[in-house]
């Protein structure tokens, strides 16, 4: 452990420069009040990080965005990602004077989102679901469940259930001028136009119309929704952030024209009957078969990541260690901690498919981590933390962890294993601001709304604990 002690001047210079980097005042700080003799800081990089690569099978999915497609990396392994939706019913369906032309299955994706061959195709089909989704869903669905026994989609569908194919690659298709410039792209599967009608005589029926406004009673005795399975192509994963249903119908209306008269009219219309939302379920049914050399990695003692549904990274942090080393450099004194920040390194995982390191992890104590997701919390500095992967530094930097020594002071002599073990899992931030995509980088004028398993993209990492940096803060002064 290293100790630099510094002299009054020094300490005042010290406070002044960890002020403007918070943008607050020297008194505003823990223990500024203190500084008269010295300020210490404590750079403890000799401790003794515990961490080791668990595998992690199953991940709960908490978003609208889905993995569709295959891909097969070296060093990476084979994923195949298929996925189910509810679909949230539209309110306001026109079925007045319509004739309903086509239907179709919509899934939008962001033109950069995807691993993989930008030209390799993507084959799908739409079966429909026999039952309503379970809720909390995991990526290892139906493995487990009861629909393991008894199917969980139509496989054999009626001439006027929701059945369809289609093909896309990273493209798109059907891409005009006008669209050329958006973020977003498109896939459709030709549905039969039979279920399109039942879904308009559902809306038009007055007994049936209430269900419309309630997502699980559409659900349970209207549509249970989509089964979206990657029939062809092994060469890109690709990230659904919509399913939308559209009706593609004719509407015969009277209008008025230049000579104020009315004639008839006849209008190419579409409307969007169902889609995808946060307050239905949907999931990504994940198979990873991993690559052998990471599972090597693993059990060679390194701490590798692999997401989505692959491997975490269980580590037990010195914080015991941390409160002996705090102890003993403030030995009659008067002390205030500052800060107690934790980074860790990490190195990419040569693959040539360009899948990288995850860009956020979550630190959670690994006995809270199941109901961290289910419970939709937020990181709070004392059980949880983030971390964003500066790729300049290749390094994961958790912040300020204060609050959680300060509880773990409270508890000496009674702290427990339970109380340092964390897991390390990736995972996407979900941001109050969904314009762009329900995955948004966070930003100045974005607020974190929730925080969900990384099942968005491939991602992979090695995390480097021997390397990992504790550094702790604090103002004392000498007793006399």
């Amino acid at each position: 452990m290293k100790k630099l002690l510094l002299s009054v001047a020094s300490s005042a210079l010290m406070l002044g420069a960890l002020c403007a980097c918070d943008n607050s005042s020297a008194t505003l700080m823990p223990g500024a009040a203190l500084v008269q003799d010295q300020f210490a800081i404590v750079i403890a990089d000799s401790f003794k990080i515990e961490a080791r690569s668990i595998l992690n099978p199953s991940v709960q999915s908490r978003t609208t965005t889905q993995l569709l497609g295959a891909i097969d990396a070296p060093t990476y392994g084979t994923l195949r990602a298929d996925f189910v939706a509810q679909l949230f019913p539209s309110t306001n369906i026109d079925v007045t004077g319509v004739e309903l032309d086509s239907v179709k299955l919509q899934l939008v994706f962001d033109k950069d989102g995807f691993v993989g061959d930008s030209l390799a195709p993507i084959g799908f089909e739409v079966y429909p679901l026999s039952d309503t989704l379970p809720y909390p869903i995991y990526s290892n669905f139906p493995e487990g469940t009861r629909y393991a026994s008894t199917g969980f989609y139509n496989a054999n569908p009626g001439p006027d259930d929701c059945h369809g194919t289609g093909m896309f690659t990273a493209v798109g298709g059907a891409i005009s001028d006008e669209n050329a410039a958006s973020s977003y792209r498109f896939a459709y599967a030709n549905l039969p136009t039979a279920f399109g009608q039942k879904i308009l005589d559902a809306f038009a029926n007055p007994a049936t119309r209430p269900l419309f406004n309630s997502p699980d009673d559409f659900a349970n005795d209207i549509f249970p929704g989509v089964y979206v399975r990657c029939t062809f192509g092994s060469g890109r994963v690709t990230r659904v952030s919509d399913t939308r249903l559209l009706l593609y119908y004719q509407k015969r209306s009277m209008i008025e024209n230049d000579k104020g008269e009315l004639v008839d009219s006849l209008q190419h219309l579409f409307s969007y009957a169902l889609v995808s939302a946060p307050e239905v379920p949907s999931n990504t049914c994940i198979d990873l078969q991993m690559a052998q050399s990471l599972d090597q990695m693993a059990d060679s003692g390194r701490a590798v990541i692999v997401s989505p549904a692959g491997r975490d990274v269980e580590l037990r942090f010195p914080i015991e260690d941390v409160i002996s080393a705090y102890d003993n450099a403030t030995v009659s004194t008067l002390s205030l901690i500052n800060t107690m920040t934790f980074t860790i390194p990490a190195d990419s995982i040569a693959n040539g498919r360009g899948i990288n390191p995850p860009t956020y992890l979550l630190m959670v104590l690994k006995k809270d981590k199941d109901k961290f997701f289910a419970a939709n919390k937020l990181p709070d500095d004392v059980t949880s933390f983030t971390a964003e992967l500066n790729s300049n530094t290749m390094t994961y930097d958790f912040g300020n962890m204060r609050n959680y020594l300060m509880e773990m002071i409270d508890k000496k002599g009674s702290i427990a294993a339970d109380d340092f073990t964390f897991v390390l899992t990736p995972v996407s931030m979900v941001m109050d601001d969904a314009a762009s995509s329900y995955y948004a980088v966070s930003s100045t004028d974005q607020t974190l709304s929730g925080m969900s398993p990384m099942i968005a993209m491939p991602s992979m990492v090695e995390l480097l604990p021997s390397k990992a940096k504790i550094t702790l803060t604090f103002s004392k002064q000498q007793l006399k």
